[in-house]
């Protein structure tokens, strides 16, 4: 350890302040005081690493002056200072994530320089998880960045696609031809639904959230009408039941997002092998928060892909065009503070369920 690492110890028992300086100056920069006024000064105009505190002291405790200083000292490591039966406190402030540990009074100055040296150590391995997050929040910028420009490539050429089919069927094909254009047809709307898709994605990530009050039936009717009509080889059928009550105030244009993709991913992975697939969308509105359930009757989705997206040990790869819209729904529902589920059974069909506040 080298003296570029400063320690704060703050503890009303001037002998306590002697003693504590004594052991470390050498070794750090150690700044001690009885006050608490004068701890933040300190904090103010130098770097702590790792901050003592007694919890037992006239004007304030230990808890409560790690509570004042930690909006603006979120990273000094923090070490509370018991000298007597005060367990409820230390548990609050562990539970809080005010402190990193504590240490009794009197406290041993062996225990005390190994319980230093963690905490420095401590220091260290946040410091980098930090920077590491920095890096990799940048570099997920990018990518998403780069992700949405190809997408938006994309869109002008798939809209001439489509324009080019659109000519062809007008020139009276072939019936070969015909069914030819209708499969082409098919995967010219897929691919354009992805690109859409990624484009949403990116805006939900680096969009601000903006709260509207939303007619949740007119909202559902709009997006219902706009669906593309040739996302799936089969007929398909959207069966709303709503239970409305009061007004619902969220974010309109992620709710769109959330919905659209949903309904969407139920129509593309219809089950050709079925004669149609019914949709039912169910909605449940109160006060307090709007429940959407969607269930179809499609082909079903791999276990691993909504593992990966909705487990205990969820992660963002999306493995197959299946987890797309669900992946971009997830993201889009935990930005507004709900949650999501799924469930699904292949040849059976899939289940949706999820929830966001209300926030009148």
């Amino acid at each position: 350890m080298s003296k570029d690492f400063s320690i704060l110890y703050l503890d009303d028992e001037e002998q306590n302040l002697l003693s504590f300086q004594a052991l470390f100056r050498r070794t750090y920069n150690v700044f001690t005081t009885s006050s608490a006024h004068e701890a933040v000064d300190i904090l103010n105009n130098n770097e702590i690493h790792v901050i003592f505190s007694d919890q037992k002291m006239p004007d304030v405790s230990g808890v409560e002056f790690f509570e004042t200083i930690l909006p603006d000292f979120p990273h000094a490591v923090r070490i509370l200072l018991t000298g007597y039966a005060d367990i409820e406190a230390v548990i609050d402030a562990i539970n809080k994530g005010q402190v990193y540990r504590y240490v009794a009074k009197p406290w041993d100055a062996n225990e005390l320089a190994i319980c230093i040296e963690n905490a420095i150590e401590k220091f260290h391995r946040d410091q980098k998880l930090l920077r590491q997050n920095d890096e990799l929040e940048k570099t997920n910028s990018e990518l998403a960045q780069l992700v949405a420009s190809a997408s938006n490539e994309l869109k002008p050429a798939i809209e001439s696609m489509l324009q080019s089919i659109g000519s062809i069927e007008n020139s009276n094909p072939s019936p070969a031809q015909a069914e030819a254009l209708v499969q082409l047809k098919q995967q010219a709307d897929r691919l354009q639904t992805f690109a859409q898709q990624v484009s949403q994605f990116y805006q939900n990530t680096h969009g601000e959230v903006v709260m509207e009050v939303i007619d949740l039936k007119a909202f559902l009717d709009d997006i219902r009408e706009k669906l593309p009509q040739h996302l799936a080889s089969v007929p398909w059928n959207i069966q709303a039941e709503l239970s409305l009550q009061g007004q619902f105030r969220s974010d309109g244009k992620r709710l769109h997002m959330i919905l659209q993709s949903l309904l969407i991913n139920a129509i593309q992975y219809s089950d050709p092998t079925k004669g149609g697939n019914i949709i039912t969308l169910q909605i449940i509105q109160n006060a307090e928060k709007a429940v959407f359930k969607i269930e179809d009757q499609g082909q079903g989705i791999e276990q691993q892909v909504l593992d990966n997206l909705f487990g205990s040990q969820k992660n963002n790869s999306v493995q197959a065009l299946a987890g797309v819209g669900l992946h971009l729904t997830r993201f889009a529902v935990e930005k507004l503070g709900g949650k999501i589920s799924a469930s699904s059974e292949k040849g059976i069909g899939t289940r949706v369920n999820f929830e966001l506040p209300n926030k009148l």
